[in-house]
């Protein structure tokens, strides 16, 4: 059963549901409009905190610094981070900035760069040192399954997997090979594939 709860960081009120025990993993960048498949099921391993987008516009250092209030007022220290779309770009800032604080990374459809790579945050990338995971699904743009081959040419320590029949909500499209996949990475870290060679995940 999840609660809901809200917190003020910054000026910014951002809402949340929570469900589960164990390892936090926290999801910025979450759908909080209708239930969700996927969070139900990570709650049976994790304790889950999904977040509603931060409000857009705020430089990604600015919006990678409230990521951290955020996380420091749920009176957390380091935590497992899930990143939607838009909300990666701030989740890879701070995993730049406070790589102690963030066990692993999972970017689902990120938008933080493009397949053309340019920019400090480009630059930026080789440097992450943070178990990195980045999904796409199968049927979104030719151009965002590319650009996941530029996250994974550029963090080193990443792996790619394409998700079988799912467009750019893929924990929405797939929730079941989503969470298998998440939740395995998380509990696995490194030796969640001995190949950086992209995966695709079957139904």
């Amino acid at each position: 059963m999840f609660t809901e709860g809200r917190v003020e960081v910054d000026g910014i009120r951002a809402r949340y549901l929570e469900a589960g025990q164990g390892v936090p993993l926290v999801h910025f960048g979450a759908d909080l409009s209708t239930p969700s498949p996927t969070h139900e099921l990570l709650a049976h391993r994790f304790r889950v905190i999904a977040f509603e987008t931060l409000p857009q516009g705020r430089p990604g250092s600015d919006a990678a610094a409230t990521i951290g209030r955020v996380i420091k007022s749920l009176g957390l220290t380091d935590v497992d981070l899930l990143a939607s779309a838009d909300a990666s770009t701030a989740a890879v800032w701070f995993a730049l900035a406070e790589p102690e604080r963030v066990r692993a990374l999972v970017l689902e459809a990120p938008t933080a760069i493009g397949a053309e790579p340019r920019g400090e945050l480009e630059r930026r990338l080789p440097e992450l040192t943070t178990p990195t995971l980045v999904l796409f699904g199968t049927a979104d743009r030719q151009a965002a399954q590319d650009t996941g081959r530029v996250y994974t040419k550029l963090i080193p320590n990443s792996h790619l997997v394409f998700v079988y029949d799912a467009a750019h909500a893929i924990g929405r499209d797939r929730p079941e090979a989503f969470a298998e996949v998440v939740a395995d990475f998380l509990e696995r870290h490194e030796a969640f594939i001995i190949s950086r060679t992209p995966t695709v995940i079957h139904p």
